[in-house]
């Protein structure tokens, strides 16, 4: 009975001095003390002016807590704060805290944030300058040099993050000097054990306008000495159910151009993407399909009816895509399309690779499998282009604004040029290739006829 009272009385004292330090600490420990040494080192890191709120003990949490936080934004982007959140939670050690003042930082947590990501006509992200980027040969970075060093004795001995969490955040993009295209919701971040002499895990996961889900898992570093843009990074991104739309003010953020007065309608895009950095020089790569997709305000049927200067062109301003997939490779000098696989109801299949460059140049190789009973449909079933001719050839070539379809040359041209006298092409209307197509349709009709 004794050791029993005794084990309570020393459980007791032990409680009690627990609840003891839980109400004393924040009256010991002056956080907003530290407020000048965590600002000045933030701001050494990024190279950018970092701004806290007022700091607070969180015993239970151990952790320093701040009401608010801005970071700036490279002023050749943007003058407003590149993040703002609520709240910044700083996990420490507390014993080291409480009786030497030194802080030992363990997390850091930002929660509700608003991250603004700008691009410039170059290709150029405004985080590119985040932590400095110095290189030999490379020019003077845009953002403003560090602060200068306080004079105040720091008590910071060390600063090292274990953990980094984004909870809850908005992440907008946009093109700098314009107003933000889209906006990402409810995007979580994680990173932990983050080191400058080793890469570090990474994850992430948002919600687009439309409602479609990004997750992406990754890793990162190491941070030596290096600036964001320069950060080794290899990771996988999946997007599942992303609505074209989302898709089409990407695009505009990454100065890519539908054709004129054209936009996406309707239908979801899926893509399973592998990331290989550096950021500067990111390769994304990955099988990506399009389902049940309306390119409104653009036929493509009818511009290759006028192409090919074929009679009966078909009308109407819009091209349903039933399904496109496709092998991307996106890259700062462009994208490539291997494998790429059309479905329009309306005109057949479509397939071949191509190329659109980083100034919009589109380069594209394609054959079609026409179906239907559209005039073009009948011209894979006449017997110049034989059982085993493919489908009919044509190029993309043009611009992502002003994409231009041209009759392959060394296949439907080809292949009309044979059966034209050299003294009649020029005399043929709607060129040799429609001319001819035309007159054997016509005749073909004809023949039809009871």
């Amino acid at each position: 009975m004794a050791k029993r009272k005794h084990l309570f009385l020393i459980s007791g004292i032990v409680i009690a001095v627990i609840v003891l330090i839980l109400v004393i600490t924040p009256l010991f420990v002056n956080a907003n003390m530290f407020r000048p040494q965590i600002e000045q080192q933030l701001s050494g890191m990024l190279k950018r002016k970092v701004a806290i709120g007022r700091l607070s003990v969180s015993v239970l949490s151990g952790s320093l807590v701040a009401d608010r936080i801005t970071i700036g934004d490279d002023p050749a982007y943007s003058n407003q704060p590149f993040l703002t959140a609520k709240s910044l939670s700083v996990g420490v050690n507390l014993m080291p805290l409480i009786f030497s003042k030194k802080l030992e930082v363990r997390s850091l947590t930002f929660d509700n944030p608003h991250v603004q990501l700008l691009r410039d006509n170059q290709g150029n992200w405004n985080f590119d300058s985040l932590g400095g980027s110095a290189m030999p040969g490379d020019p003077a970075p845009k953002a403003d040099p560090p602060p200068p060093q306080s004079a105040i004795s720091s008590p910071i001995q060390s600063f090292t993050v274990g953990q980094l969490a984004i909870n809850n955040a908005t992440i907008a993009f946009g093109r700098a000097g314009q107003p933000t295209r889209l906006a990402y919701e409810n995007a979580n971040l994680t990173a932990s054990n983050i080191s400058a002499t080793q890469a570090f895990p990474l994850s992430f996961d948002a919600r687009t306008p439309g409602g479609g889900h990004l997750n992406l898992h990754a890793h990162v570093g190491p941070l030596a000495a290096v600036g964001a843009n320069r950060l080794p990074f290899e990771g996988q991104l999946q997007a599942n159910n992303v609505p074209a739309q989302d898709v089409q003010s990407l695009l505009a953020v990454l100065g890519y151009a539908l054709p004129t007065g054209s936009s996406l309608q309707g239908g979801t895009i899926q893509a399973n993407l592998n990331l290989h950095g550096p950021f500067q020089r990111l390769v994304t790569s990955g099988p990506v399909k399009l389902s049940n997709v309306r390119l409104a305000g653009y036929s493509f049927l009818t511009q290759m009816a006028k192409a090919l200067g074929t009679a009966g062109a078909a009308t109407g301003n819009d091209t349903l895509i039933q399904v496109a997939s496709s092998d991307l490779r996106y890259a700062p000098q462009g994208l490539q399309a291997q494998n790429l696989d059309i479905v329009i109801p309306a005109l057949g299949t479509l397939t071949g690779t191509g190329t659109v460059g980083a100034n919009n140049q589109l380069n594209f190789r394609m054959v079609a499998q026409l179906a239907g009973s559209s005039p073009l449909a009948q011209l894979v079933k006449l017997p110049i282009f034989g059982p085993k001719s493919g489908g009919l050839p044509f190029l993309i070539q043009g611009t992502t604004a002003h994409p231009r379809i041209v009759p392959s040359i060394s296949g439907v041209a080809g292949i009309v040029q044979k059966f034209v006298p050299q003294g009649k092409q020029a005399q043929q209307p709607g060129g040799v290739i429609g001319g001819f197509l035309n007159k054997l349709l016509a005749s073909k009709k004809k023949k039809k006829q009871p």
